[in-house]
């Protein structure tokens, strides 16, 4: 069986790093989340063991699953119908295994259904889930909208949308500009805040 990460210990080696042990207690909060989820680390050790476990049930979804249905999915390629654009068979495939697997909203806390990874076995997944298929990683990876309503929303937001991730919600980054598409370098929108009325205003399309 095909291991995306397993095979790869140029990837692991990130996880050796000196700094994990300072950004594991950071990011753990001197695993204070221990006493409130019975699969929350208890330690260093303990959470560099559930990243190696994570990242090897990654590894074989990419190897096993995506990188098996990548060439039908751009193949077939994604329709709209009735306005609402539905999947490559291959492609709701990847879908399924990561939700069941539960790594949507890697990075997001515990309290939201979340894994509370840090960003360095994140973006590691994200390197593996982008050799099995990279068009997929764009799917997978705009999870981190989420970060921004968990940083910036209210507890509102928060409660209401960070689940949904977890559960397998997909979000977009939608950029609408004529003759940009995603080159954001030409994108012409500005924002700019009214101090009289408290509203922030978009100049452009």
């Amino acid at each position: 069986m095909a291991n995306y990460y397993n095979n790869n210990e140029h990837l692991k080696f990130h996880l050796e790093h000196p700094m994990m042990k300072r950004i594991v207690e950071l990011k753990e909060n001197n695993f204070s989340d221990k006493a409130k989820f019975d699969y929350a680390p208890i330690d260093f050790e303990d959470t560099m063991d559930n990243y190696n476990k994570v990242l090897e049930i990654v590894g074989e979804i990419s190897g096993e699953i995506m990188a098996n249905n990548a060439e039908d999915v751009d193949k077939t390629g994604a329709s709209l119908v009735d306005n609402h654009v539905v999947y490559a068979k291959g492609t709701q495939e990847n879908i399924d295994a990561i939700v069941q697997a539960k790594l949507f909203g890697m990075s997001l806390p515990r309290k939201y259904g979340g894994l509370n990874f840090a960003m360095v076995p994140y973006v590691m997944a994200a390197e593996i889930v982008s050799r099995a298929d990279a068009g997929f990683a764009n799917i997978w990876g705009l999870q981190d909208c989420a970060e921004t309503i968990h940083e910036y929303g209210s507890e509102e937001l928060k409660e209401k949308y960070l689940p949904r991730f977890n559960e397998g919600a997909t979000a977009a980054m939608d950029l609408t500009e004529p003759d940009a598409g995603s080159d954001l370098q030409a994108v012409q929108l500005r924002a700019h805040y009214d101090d009289e009325k408290g509203k922030w205003y978009l100049n452009g399309v």
